[in-house]
């Protein structure tokens, strides 16, 4: 498990999701994407490391204020 991942999942484990990282057949690409799930089903769009972050953040939150 890659650093960035195994941050992203530190985050989404207080929330309930788990993070993927998106495979990418295009080798040339080295930004690294990410998705989160919860019971099977996507519930984030695939994103970056800083964006699935601030993604994660808020859900975070939503869920301690809301």
């Amino acid at each position: 498990m890659n650093a960035e991942l195994f941050c992203l999942q530190n985050a989404a484990d207080s929330i309930g999701l788990t993070i993927h990282e998106k495979f990418q057949e295009d080798r040339r690409k080295t930004v690294k994407m990410y998705f989160a799930t919860k019971n099977g089903a996507s519930v984030s769009p695939v994103l970056d490391y800083e964006n699935l972050n601030s993604f994660l953040l808020g859900w975070i939150n939503c869920k301690k204020h809301g």
